[in-house]
């Protein structure tokens, strides 16, 4: 919380095993605070004046005993010019991390992963980024993002205990009855409800009809409220959000605009006061030049 202004504070009772992973313009790691910590933020009770006027990239990471990495998203947060975060912002991590697949394995096991590229909600994908390996990480492909988080963690700068929990974990309980039927388990990345549709009828009995009920009761079980949406629902949530943005995109030229007029108006009233000033300033010098001629 290198960069955060004071207000924030820390929810202690809180879990200390989710965290927020704040990057640079370069996709480098920058700083990190607890998930309590940026919901504080989301609510207004504080500010990222470092990364003002910009869109963040950021990860929510679940951290394991050990501090291990558990599970990742990679996401994108808009801050405005006051260093305030965007109040809109409703992207449900903790959801989609449960509901992520399994990527990379550092050698505790695999690591659930969401980003732009493997999001098991499609329409939540805008708002997620992939982490590409920078030139010098080229070499270790798509898990050098994964091991540079990993040491991040840690280097433990938020002071987590070693132990987060004791016996089972159970942060990533779902019910999971029919999740190989949705997805190879072995291939790595997350499932998405767009291939689950696809692969829908060879869910199906030997039959060539496919149970539309079943099929929805089954996608319900699996994703949650997500899987009641219909193609219908994701055209209209789809052009939902086209419109919203069309307004904002609308306020903020409308705004900008009013503010150009107001900055117009006030250099007018200056040019306005400077030529009174000048048409002054050249009476008083002719006034003078007479006074030294001995015309008065």
């Amino acid at each position: 919380m290198d960069d955060i202004t004071q207000g924030t504070g820390r929810l202690m009772n809180k879990s200390q095993r989710e965290l927020v992973v704040i990057y640079n313009s370069e996709e480098e790691i920058q700083s990190e605070m607890f998930f309590s910590d940026f919901e504080l933020l989301l609510a207004g009770r504080g500010t990222l004046k470092s990364h003002a006027a910009s869109a963040v990239k950021a990860a929510y990471c679940v951290i394991g005993n050990g501090l291990k990495l558990r599970g990742v998203v990679f996401f994108l947060f808009n801050v405005g010019e006051d260093g305030r975060l965007d109040a809109d912002f409703n992207l449900p991590l903790q959801y989609l991390v449960k509901q992520a697949g399994v990527g990379s394995d550092l050698g505790d096991g695999g690591i659930r992963k969401a980003s732009r590229g493997h999001c098991p909600v499609p329409w939540h994908s805008v708002n997620l980024w992939e982490p590409k390996p920078r030139q010098d990480e080229a070499e270790r492909g798509a898990d050098a993002a994964m091991e540079t988080l990993q040491k991040r963690i840690f280097r433990n700068r938020l002071k987590l205990k070693a132990v987060l929990y004791d016996g089972e974990d159970t942060f990533f309980d779902v019910d999971d009855s029919n999740l190989d039927i949705l997805t190879d388990a072995e291939e790595e990345g997350a499932y998405s409800l767009l291939q689950a549709i696809s692969d829908a009828p060879s869910m199906q009995s030997s039959s060539p009809v496919v149970d539309s009920t079943d099929f929805s009761a089954k996608l319900t079980e699996v994703f949650g409220d997500a899987g009641r949406l219909s193609l219908q629902d994701l055209i209209r949530l789809h052009t939902d959000q086209l419109e919203q943005a069309r307004l904002k995109y609308r306020q903020d030229i409308d705004q900008q605009q009013l503010a150009y007029l107001d900055q117009m108006r006030t250099a007018r009233e200056e040019i306005h006061s400077l030529k009174v000033a000048l048409r002054q300033e050249q009476s008083r010098n002719r006034r003078l030049q007479e006074m030294l001629r001995g015309d008065l």
